[in-house]
């Protein structure tokens, strides 16, 4: 196997429906974050810093398996951006929700931390789903 080979990700067979339900997560990121009262997780996180942490790990986990490795930053720009804007908005509402600059940048370090990872070998993770299903051709 050649050094390039390597960074090269397969195609994903079904990339439109691990796109579509991508979408899915970002739509339901955006309406947890600008509800006027936040989702208890029952005090499975210890601080809310922890739950954006782990949020956006996922957001990023997630599109790092259908993005490929050279568009990883990407990724990453776009989710801090995306967060960022989240976080403008919930200043802008005033529903009983505020922006906090270290909301923010426990996402960032959640975007980051999941990149670093991806980029670690992990971010082939719907690639190994596809063939453990036997949707690979």
């Amino acid at each position: 196997m050649s050094v390039e080979s390597a960074y090269v990700q397969p195609k994903l067979r079904y990339a439109w429906l691990w796109w579509a339900i991508g979408y899915l997560l970002l739509a339901w990121t955006v309406n947890d974050s600008l509800e006027s009262h936040p989702p208890d997780f029952g005090g499975l996180f210890a601080s809310d810093k922890v739950l954006h942490f782990t949020g956006y790990f996922l957001l990023a986990t997630w599109f790092g398996g259908v993005t490929r490795r050279s568009r990883y930053w990407l990724v990453g720009v776009l989710l801090i951006a995306f967060s960022g804007a989240l976080e403008i908005a919930q200043g802008l509402m005033h529903n009983g929700r505020e922006a906090e600059w270290l909301d923010l940048l426990a996402n960032a370090l959640g975007v980051t931390s999941a990149l670093i990872v991806a980029s670690l070998g992990l971010g082939k993770w719907l690639v190994w789903i596809e063939r453990l299903l036997g949707l690979q051709k």
